[in-house]
């Protein structure tokens, strides 16, 4: 199976205290464990399976995702090990889950930013723009609601590159 392509993206993550990363650089195993261990998670060769299938993924993979991308090397790896290390590590705020009508899907990138979510193939990315703006609107709303913003989720529905493509030629062909 591929993994998907590495999205380069400016964003920068600091995730409680954690060190700071470029989003869309892969974490070394080594990385991942000091991470963990940062945020007093016992580490076990199946929790960094699973946190480096999150932590080093751009396409904000679903559970069964994750578990398709780590049996190989953890054949008797249960769903419930997966459910329960994904609930260590958003409480350990490494990750984020981010719910959909069909599943949730997993991210690490808990900086403010746009999700690109995919309406044909579902595929759910960070947009490489629009930061700024997030953060601006989040500090707007706070400021003249006298609301204090926990977090925020924006996302933008339409159609990937490769979707919009496909899209396109089967609308010159008709």
């Amino acid at each position: 199976m591929s993994m998907p392509c590495r999205i380069g993206l400016v964003a920068w993550v600091s995730a409680a205290g954690g060190r700071p990363r470029s989003v869309g650089v892969p974490m070394t195993p080594q990385e991942i464990a000091d991470r963990l261990r940062e945020s007093d998670v016992r580490v076990t060769p199946q929790r960094l399976a699973i946190a480096e299938a999150v932590l080093n993924s751009a396409d904000h993979p679903s559970v069964q995702q994750i578990y398709e991308r780590v049996r190989d090397h953890f054949p008797s790896m249960t769903l419930a090990t997966i459910y329960s290390t994904l609930a260590v590590l958003e409480k350990s705020h490494l990750i984020q889950e981010l719910p959909f009508a069909q599943f949730s899907r997993y991210e690490s990138n808990l900086e403010p930013h746009v999700n690109l979510v995919c309406i044909q193939c579902g595929n759910v990315a960070d947009a490489t723009a629009g930061t700024g703006a997030v953060v601006r609107l989040r500090d707007e709303v706070a400021g003249q609601s006298n609301f204090k913003v926990a977090w925020q989720r924006v996302d933008f529905h339409g159609w990937c590159r490769r979707c919009a493509a496909a899209r396109e030629a089967a609308t010159a062909e008709s």
